[in-house]
């Protein structure tokens, strides 16, 4: 699924459906998460891994906003949420659901360089003030590969473990393809389409 755009082009749209989602309704959310269902197997197998990671963080918040609205609950019962808590819980915990789903849509078809590559890029402009573009670039990669390699069941401890290096490190390599016309079609497109929806559900 658009498996062809430049990283850094995959980035931005992604940015800018963070933003898109925030203002979404629901049936367009339902229709957003559809779409990613559809959009391939591998994807599908990633976002479900996403969805795993972030299952108790995610009833966390759903528990939270749905207690969190005061009015009448459901079927008389006081220990239960309001229908407006439970409303705005679903709807929240969807935003997200699709999110992790879009995160899905830009890591799968990205290798590690090549996603480094595209923060890279979009970083190169704040050099100019000072940022640290190189060594802010590394340090993600680092984090991205140690919580890629950490077994899926190790507790909260082993994070906070200083790990045992062995051996040299390795260099970080990035893979930076040429951008190319095809991506700012594509991005320009995107970001049309997401800034007119966006507008219309602020009128």
């Amino acid at each position: 699924m658009l498996s062809f755009l430049h990283p850094a082009a995959r980035l931005l749209i992604w940015l800018l459906l963070a933003v898109f989602l925030q203002l979404a309704p629901g049936p367009v959310l339902v229709l957003l998460g559809l779409g990613l269902l559809l959009a391939g197997e591998g994807l599908r197998r990633h976002w479900w891994r996403l969805f795993r990671r972030t299952r108790i963080l995610l009833l966390t918040l759903f528990l939270v906003f749905a207690y969190g609205l005061p009015g009448p609950s459901p079927w008389g019962l006081e220990w239960l949420p309001s229908h407006e808590g439970l409303a705005e819980a679903t709807l929240h915990v969807l935003r997200l659901l699709v999110l992790l789903g879009g995160l899905a849509w830009l890591l799968v078809p990205l290798p590690h360089q090549a996603l480094m590559g595209g923060l890279w890029f979009l970083l190169r402009p704040f050099q100019i003030l000072g940022v640290p573009m190189d060594r802010s670039v590394v340090r993600l990669s680092l984090v991205l590969e140690y919580m890629e390699q950490m077994p899926a069941r190790q507790g909260w401890r082993q994070w906070l473990a200083p790990q045992p290096v062995a051996g040299e490190l390795a260099p970080v390599i990035v893979a930076l393809p040429p951008w190319q016309a095809r991506d700012s079609a594509c991005l320009l497109l995107s970001g049309g389409i997401l800034l007119a929806g966006g507008l219309s559900w602020l009128a």
